[in-house]
């Protein structure tokens, strides 16, 4: 049996699908569908495409982009179902936008994929090669002219179009995936493996459709090695994440008849043939009928098939193949079979039609040309049981006795269950078959999701994590006060970061070619860049505007990955979690071998609360067998140091933040950059209480990026902490100067009012919620700073609560369940605050103001000793944590132990 050879998903288009296990099927649960229609589950992808593009068109019918994209989830949908009504439903769109724009390429390279499926891989090829000239340095050209070439059997041609794809997109994944076909067909197991497994771990993990296809090629990897159960499991893995796939059931069904479960193996086929017209499905249940002994039934079916595989409206090109083989089985037969074979020859020689053709020569008694043909096709290097069991028996004919000896060893090699193995092993004596061993190649494996505790354990050993808050503490409240160096003046105020520059070129770009959507993308980068250092919201939405339009003028092509991901990060900016990912998942979508989308959809799942999914995300940045660069590097580990910090481990994440810290100088990254890290480090240094470390970090961050707002700020807050308020307050007004966040400025207005300035103070408690109310971004990214600001304050407390609320309804992790925890105590609303509270306090997450509010909250419930453990708990951490809130802390610690100490006196006196 010829293995399963789907071709290549590029935009997750259905190419072509060569080789005999070429159609799927469906569950028993889903046979209620209309024929062809595989209800692999609700909204799958391609469903979801389908929708997005109707609703364009439906708002715009001229947007020439929107035909394409339905064009292309139509293609899509035609792999998720094996329905090749699905094709039409791409050539009417693809119609209908040609009418508006005769000349559009991204139009015309779908077209190209439209060939492709219907397997008229010369036309494509041609259509193809027009484009190239038209485009030169397009990648998915190259990818359209190397499946047209492994289609036709040119394979040398191919190989240099799939070498250029990883040359100028290194890793992209259509070139992963063409190269892995590459390799099957040169014999190289594992390095096809390899290159599955890196295209697996940089899909989205909502492309569950796009994972299940490539762990299906993995399974049919270890079905031609030999590995029946490993493929039995590969599948059950793709299952779970694509229930119902097509081809998952199909190679199934391959698996159950390799294992000799036959009877299984007929009935996944005989599901097959209610769904699936293609004749090569009666093919494979005839075979699996006549190897349960049904062979009446098998009569009648292959009897079908040949009816239908004769039949050009039906016949198919692997039903084609399979005719020939079995027009050769027979002898009556031999001479329709090699007619056929000469028709399939003159339009392709792939490795597999060159068999077929072998074996009608060989039914015909022309060994000599049987030979030429069967070992042009073992030239290429293909290691198939099916293929060296024909050459074994056209070398026998031709009196070669050692030839035949060697490709009879070479079948039971290739493939020992199989059944060529089984007949091979006819012809060769028990000496000859013992001496053959075990296959050439080891077993390989299907993808292995990263596991969240790999990410979240430490892996630096010489961290010793054990009681580290309370040690930190304990060392911390023996050393004498901290002194601060005098910030350098030169460093209080911002410099030219070559942004500017960026924006102005961008737009003169942009005016040079309005239709270039490379510029736009350019733009919408640098006004992002800009809103990164100054946070102004403004640039948020020049940002976005560009990047729609850049995205309005190009396909979902390669060329859209840097404004989706951009635009997924101005999401980010924006508090639009949900969007964010939308975005970034299409970008990974595309498939260009980018990974760094991962790091954002780890950051939405991240502020979202779903940490293990973020962990999960971030595993993904650095694939386990590749090499990261210090740039994929220093995205996961500043990361996963977050999720260290969250889960508890501050040392943990202080250690790997300086990895990532030097990561990022290796990196090289832009100055605002840098200096963020720094700012992180600083953070978890303060956390843990070490004043003098987060000094260092924060000047640290000044240093290179003068005038940092944030920066500023935390060093303002660490000097408030004890007691140094003048010095704090000219450095948040610095800061503000720059970037008035609210949250600086009620930090600053508390220092005017615990410096007895009230006047001031309330100036800049009224700023506050003038600038959280300024706009419709702002109110949305300081939703939970206000309620913060109001419950901290006694303000406004039922607005506070609503702010909080509203803020957990796109915000789930630990912050905002502090925040929704502190505003309902201050509204009296105690229980509700505790379990809020508690779920602030989950993962562990070791900061003292978390602990505080805990601890205020169990004392306002009468818990008292629990009160008492997380307000010490929050001073062991780090006794300066807040200028107002750790003096309230130690003076509730002290009044509980009176209090404890008074109930312990009077239960002894009343003994």
């Amino acid at each position: 049996m010829k293995p399963l050879h789907v071709t290549l998903f590029i935009f997750g288009v259905l190419l072509s699908r060569q080789g005999s296990a070429q159609q799927a099927v469906l569950s028993a649960a889903d046979q209620h569908n209309s024929p062809g229609e595989a209800a692999v589950q609700e909204e799958a992808p391609a469903q979801q495409r389908i929708a997005a593009a109707k609703q364009q068109i439906a708002t715009d019918p001229k947007r020439v982009q929107a035909y394409n994209e339905l064009a292309l989830a139509s293609l899509r949908r035609t792999r998720e179902t094996a329905d090749p009504k699905y094709l039409k439903d791409a050539d009417a769109a693809l119609a209908q936008g040609l009418k508006l724009d005769p000349e559009d390429f991204q139009l015309q390279k779908t077209r190209v994929a439209l060939l492709l499926s219907r397997h008229e891989f010369a036309q494509a090829r041609d259509r193809a090669t027009v484009l190239h000239r038209r485009a030169p340095d397009d990648v998915m050209t190259f990818g359209y002219l190397a499946e047209a070439y492994i289609a036709l059997g040119d394979y040398p041609e191919a190989e240099i179009d799939a070498q250029w794809m990883m040359n100028m997109r290194p890793n992209n994944t259509p070139a992963l995936l063409i190269g892995a076909k590459l390799r099957m067909v040169y014999g190289d197991a594992h390095g096809a493996i390899d290159f599955l497994n890196r295209a697996y771990s940089q899909t989205s993990p909502t492309e569950v459709e796009d994972l299940a296809w490539i762990a299906n090629q993995i399974g049919s990897i270890q079905i031609e090695s030999g590995q029946a159960d490993a493929a039995a499991h590969t599948l059950e893995g793709a299952d779970q994440i694509f229930p119902g796939y097509p081809y998952t059931i199909e190679n199934l069904a391959r698996v159950r008849l390799t294992q000799n479960r036959v009877s299984d193996a007929v009935h996944l086929w005989m599901q097959a043939t209610q769904i699936d017209k293609d004749p090569h499905i009666l093919y494979e249940l005839a075979r699996a009928q006549e190897a349960s002994g049904q062979r009446q039934d098998a009569r009648a079916t292959y009897a079908h098939f040949e009816s239908l595989a004769s039949a050009p409206e039906t016949a198919t090109d692997t039903s084609a193949l399979d005719l020939i083989l079995m027009y050769a089985g027979n002898t009556a037969s031999a001479a329709s079979a090699l007619k056929l074979a000469q028709q399939q020859i003159a339009a392709r020689q792939d490795v597999w039609t060159l068999d077929a053709y072998a074996w009608a020569l060989y039914a015909n008694a022309r060994y000599q040309d049987a030979d030429a043909a069967v070992q042009k096709a073992i030239a290429v290097g293909i290691q198939s049981a099916q293929i060296f069991d024909h050459a074994g028996h056209i070398a026998q004919k031709l009196g070669h006795a050692a030839d035949a000896s060697r490709y009879f060893g070479l079948a039971i090699q290739a493939d020992p269950s199989s059944e060529f193995a089984l007949d091979a092993r006819k012809f060769l004596g028990p000496r000859d078959v013992a001496g053959i061993g075990e296959p050439p190649i080891s077993p390989v494996s299907a993808p292995v999701p990263v596991s969240t505790a790999d990410l979240l354990r430490d892996s630096t050993p010489e961290t010793n994590t054990s009681n580290h808050n309370t040690a930190n503490a304990n060392a911390s409240s023996n050393v004498p006060a901290t002194v601060f160096a005098p910030v350098p003046e030169s460093l209080l105020t911002p410099r030219p970061t070559g942004t500017e520059r960026m924006i102005h070129s961008a737009q003169t770009m942009v005016a040079r070619a309005p239709k270039d959507a490379t510029a736009y993308a350019g733009l919408g980068a640098a006004y992002f860049q800009r809103a990164r250092e100054t946070a102004d919201v403004g640039d948020y939405e020049f940002a976005e505007q560009s990047l729609t339009k850049s995205l309005d003028l190009a396909s979902e092509d390669f060329s859209s990955e840097a404004a989706l991901e951009t635009l997924a990060e101005v999401c980010m900016g924006e508090h639009r979690f949900s969007n964010a990912l939308v975005y970034a998942q299409k970008a990974l979508s595309l498939g260009t071998g980018e990974l760094s989308p991962f790091a954002i959809i780890g950051d939405a799942d991240a502020d979202m609360g779903q940490y293990d999914k973020a962990a999960s995300a971030y595993g993904r940045l650095t694939p386990r067998d590749m090499t990261p660069s210090p740039r994929a590097a220093y995205a996961r580990d500043s990361r996963v140091s977050y999720l260290r910090f969250i889960s508890g481990d501050t040392p943990g994440a202080i250690a790997l933040m300086k990895t990532a810290v030097a990561e990022g100088i290796q990196a090289q990254l832009p100055a605002e950059n840098l200096a963020w890290l720094y700012y992180e480090l600083g953070e978890y240094d303060a956390q843990a209480g070490d004043a003098p470390s987060a000094d260092a970090a924060y000047l640290a961050a000044l240093n290179i990026h003068p005038g940092d707002y944030r920066a500023l700020a935390a060093l303002g807050k660490l000097r408030a902490n004890v007691g140094r308020y003048a010095e704090a307050i000219m450095l948040y007004q610095k800061a503000i100067a720059i970037v008035p966040m609210p949250i600086f400025v009620a930090e600053l207005g508390d220092l005017y009012a615990k410096s007895g300035n009230q006047p001031e103070a309330r100036k800049q408690y009224a700023l506050v919620e003038y600038i959280g109310l300024l706009g419709r971004i702002n109110q949305v990214l300081h939703n939970r700073d206000l309620a913060i600001f109001y419950a901290d304050h006694d303000m406004k407390l039922s607005e506070a609560l609503d702010l909080a609320q509203k803020e957990l309804e796109v915000r789930r992790d630990v912050y905002t369940w502090d925040a929704l925890a502190w505003a309902l105590y201050k509204n009296g609303r105690l229980t509700e605050a505790a379990e809020a509270s508690e779920k602030a306090l989950h993962f562990g997450t070791q900061d003292s103001l978390l602990l505080f509010h805990a601890g205020m909250i169990a004392e306002g419930l009468g818990k008292h000793e629990q009160a008492h453990s997380e307000l010490k708990q929050a001073l062991e951490i780090n006794p300066h944590f807040h200028p107002i809130y750790a003096a309230a802390a130690q003076q509730r610690l002290t009044a509980l132990e009176k209090q404890s100490k008074s109930e312990e006196g009077s239960n002894q006196h009343g003994r």
